[in-house]
């Protein structure tokens, strides 16, 4: 296969396995992403689909005036979702929870793809005008 074509395979697959994992939440049950604040006290565990799949409190951060609870909750659940990121291979920051950069992503995939197959169909012309004037 020539390199081009192997290039638009590659960033083809790699598209679809992106698209896979965000398709079906539930598809790998070790894919999630888990964060803790408050010195352990607070801890959070998010899904692969960007929600929150748990929230575990000790009963001592009850105590805790309201705004820093939440100030804390707020710390263990970005942790969780960070953590979530960094452990979906090929995809963004943004690819995971944001829609928009999702699709921002593809259609740079697909604007690639829709270049190298003009200068694909361009050589193929170029090819067949050759052959014509043989």
């Amino acid at each position: 296969m020539h390199a081009n074509g192997q290039q638009i395979g590659e960033m083809l697959a790699e598209a679809v396995q992106a698209l896979a994992r965000t398709a079906e939440p539930h598809a790998d049950a070790a894919l999630q992403g888990s964060g803790e604040a408050a010195g352990g006290q607070v801890r959070a565990v998010a899904g692969q689909d960007g929600r929150l799949r748990e929230l575990h409190l000790n009963p001592r951060v009850m105590r805790m005036a309201s705004e820093d609870l939440a100030r804390e909750i707020l710390a263990a659940v970005n942790t969780a979702l960070d953590d979530l990121r960094a452990s979906v291979p090929g995809l963004e920051a943004a690819d995971l929870t944001d829609p928009q950069g999702l699709a921002e992503t593809l259609g740079g995939v697909h604007a690639d793809v829709m270049r190298r197959l003009d200068e694909f169909a361009d050589g193929v012309e170029l090819v067949a005008r050759r052959l014509e004037e043989r």
